[in-house]
């Protein structure tokens, strides 16, 4: 029987990975974007509280993401939403920018850590929200050495009963650790209402799936073809474990176990004559489609250049690479002039700084960046967690 759900001024916010209203959350499998590709990957106490504690549908919220580090000088922070309206509070250092808000100047930790205020407006209908932290801790070196990023996801669910979710991407009903929160009244795309997928990337393999003998745990209970049942089998005349579509229609096929001697289980090659060449290969730089995905060398060719200028090569001699030309420099978060620095100089108007792709008024002395583009001691916004998406939107549009 389905819960019932909560009147609508109940939220329950559900920290992924933890428990409780208040709780520390891990970068450890937790990928996404985040500060760690400028700065070492960190793993600092991340926690996420709102106030008031519940509300209803289209209510305002102060909500505060606090860091915790030991050993951190200052720190900043990065938070989008994929539901609802942020806004930025006056004296917390923070600044909206098109993917969310940023910090405009670090805050130094007090006692261990620290702590950003800012508005969040809930949708009008119940629902659920995700909030996706970057964080940026500082040692204070002035350079960007010794900082680290960390990333963590907070889920909020407003005017209904929570029910927890996994990531199931291969569509068979069961899903893996990677957990999302949301209202119990429909299955979110993509998910699965149970766990322990031992192989997301395979339908017929999941808990309580039929065992066949193909060298492989189908039910998910640790063991090999335990108990097993023979399985149909393809020509395969390569021996690489892979058949193509003329062997499936061949009409030559048995019952049997994995291995069977120039026979296999696994469909999707593409040339059955050559062993190297399967969709479990490795694709190497050899204009050949190694991994059978119909895709030819997609990234092992060489590259060169710096920045906007990066290209690749048209085969797998560095030869062939050339570099783009270089354009006048803006505030977009790309290397425009292929100097190695993102965003440098004096891009904006008077008054005005170059934060996460966007002109935003100055905030009291900012600190300097670094020579890689990098924030220098979270002194700057980490731009790498605010802008990835804009600076991939407008790479393409310059290269379209």
């Amino acid at each position: 029987m389905r819960a019932r759900r909560l009147p609508a001024g109940v939220a329950v916010l559900v920290a992924i990975g933890a428990h409780g209203s208040t709780a520390l959350a891990h970068s450890a499998g937790q990928s996404g974007p985040g500060c760690a590709g400028c700065h070492a990957a960190g793993d600092h106490g991340i926690a996420v509280t709102a106030s008031p504690s519940s509300w209803s549908p289209g209510a305002q919220v102060n909500v505060t993401v606090t860091i915790a580090s030991a050993s951190g000088e200052n720190a900043g922070v990065f938070i989008a939403v994929n539901e609802g309206t942020l806004g930025a509070l006056g004296g917390q250092g923070l600044a909206a920018v098109p993917a969310g808000l940023t910090h405009t100047s670090p805050k130094p930790l007090s006692g261990g850590d620290v702590s950003f205020t800012f508005t969040w407006t809930a949708p009008s209908e119940p629902g659920a929200v995700r909030f996706d932290v970057s964080t940026l801790v500082g040692n204070g070196n002035g350079s960007s050495s010794g900082d680290a990023g960390d990333h963590a996801n907070f889920d909020f669910v407003f005017g209904c009963t929570p029910a927890t979710y996994y990531r199931d991407q291969d569509g068979d009903g069961f899903g893996t650790d990677n957990t999302l929160i949301h209202c119990d009244t429909a299955v979110p795309i993509g998910y699965a209402l149970e766990s322990g997928d031992c192989n997301d990337s395979k339908e017929s393999a999941y808990p309580g799936a039929v065992e066949v003998c193909n060298q492989q745990d189908d039910d998910c209970d640790g063991e090999i073809d335990d108990d097993a049942i023979p399985l149909p089998l393809y020509p395969d005349a390569d021996g690489d474990g892979y058949y193509g579509n003329d062997e499936l229609a061949s009409g030559d096929t048995v019952m049997g176990c994995v291995p069977t001697r120039g026979y296999a289980a696994e469909p999707g090659d593409c040339a059955p004559a050559d062993p190297t060449i399967n969709p479990g290969a490795e694709e190497i730089c050899n204009l050949l489609d190694d991994n059978c995905d119909a895709r030819i060398d997609e990234y092992v060719r060489p590259r060169c250049g710096e920045g906007w200028c990066e290209r690749e090569a048209s085969t797998c001699n560095p030869a062939t690479c050339f570099p783009g030309d270089p354009d006048e420099e803006t505030c977009n978060l790309l290397d425009d002039n292929c100097d190695g620095v993102v965003d440098e100089g004096m891009l904006c108007l008077a008054g005005q700084s170059c934060i996460a792709a966007v002109c935003i008024d100055d905030a009291p002395a900012p600190a300097p960046e670094s020579s890689s583009g990098c924030a220098i001691g979270a002194s700057s916004s980490p731009w790498l967690a605010a802008g990835w998406l804009l600076a991939l939107v407008a790479f393409l549009r310059r290269r379209s």
